[in-house]
């Protein structure tokens, strides 16, 4: 089983790329050279091992991804999931800090026909602006999410995140701490070697006191997950289920379920019965 200890997953990789030889794809004229890229070839932070296309389109497909995206790949390769977004529609970013595979990920955008659609930016992914992002995209280790996830969590709302394998749980001192739980972790079958995408869905930020009816709603907020109660003069009723999925929030109160929106200081929307409601952050 796969731990999330950064020698043993080192150790995996290099199992898994042992015996792999050169794909007829990483050459695109004449013959290899030592700047070839080869699958298993050492990075900065991560070996290179390619996502299966398989897993390529899944990832897409659990962000949503449309023509109204930017979707920014960290670690990006040798350019197989910006290519797959730009042929999506999208604009498609890719961040890698190797000068070989950004070579062969600008190539292959053009043999595509993609390069009007996608860029390819050779940086340490912790020095490029996110903010643009309405999708990111990563195949990373442990380690290197759980440094990058303060900066995911800061970003605009309803930006999607999508990783092949690794999780934004734990801390780096305790691999099995809690953390931030995926929205949804599909595993396709057959695998493809590496099988498993996990997508989280940035929250609204949502702490902190609302007007609702006559009582003051006091919500706590751990990354998507809400807890806290409804204050009024007949007492405090503690919400159940309380979670966020972007903008769009999730409660139970008096055992209705409340959906609504969360836009700001506002929030709106409709219970069980249908009947509208709204609350106001408080000062």
């Amino acid at each position: 089983m796969l731990t999330k200890s950064f020698g043993s997953i080192i150790t995996v990789l290099h199992v898994i790329v042992v015996g792999l030889i050169l794909s007829p794809w990483t050459i695109h004229a004449g013959k290899a050279t030592q700047d070839t890229p080869r699958i298993g070839q050492d990075g900065k932070d991560v070996p290179w091992v390619p996502t299966p296309p398989e897993l390529v389109d899944k990832m897409l497909d659990m962000a949503n991804v449309t023509t109204e995206d930017v979707v920014i790949d960290l670690g990006s390769g040798d350019g197989r999931t910006v290519i797959a977004a730009a042929q999506r529609g999208a604009k498609a970013i890719g961040v890698e800090l190797e000068p070989n595979l950004i070579r062969l990920s600008k190539q292959r955008a053009a043999d595509a026909g993609v390069s009007n659609k996608t860029e390819f930016i050779t940086a340490d992914l912790f020095d490029v602006d996110l903010s643009i992002a309405t999708v990111i995209s990563m195949f990373l280790l442990p380690d290197i999410n759980l440094e990058l996830r303060p900066s995911l969590l800061a970003l605009k709302p309803g930006t999607r995140i999508v990783s092949n394998t690794w999780d934004l749980t734990g801390t780096l001192e305790d691999p099995e701490a809690p953390g931030w739980s995926t929205d949804e972790t599909v595993i396709i079958d057959p695998c493809p070697t590496w099988c498993t995408s996990h997508l989280w869905i940035v929250p609204e930020k949502t702490a902190g006191n609302w007007q609702f009816g006559n009582g003051i709603l006091v919500l706590d907020q751990q990354y998507q997950t809400l807890s806290g109660a409804l204050s009024t003069p007949d007492g405090d009723t503690p919400i159940e289920g309380g979670r966020l999925r972007g903008a769009e929030i999730h409660f139970t109160l008096y055992g209705v379920h409340y959906r609504g929106t969360v836009d700001g200081d506002t929030m709106t929307g409709h219970d069980a019965n249908n009947t509208p409601w709204n609350a106001h952050r408080l000062p």
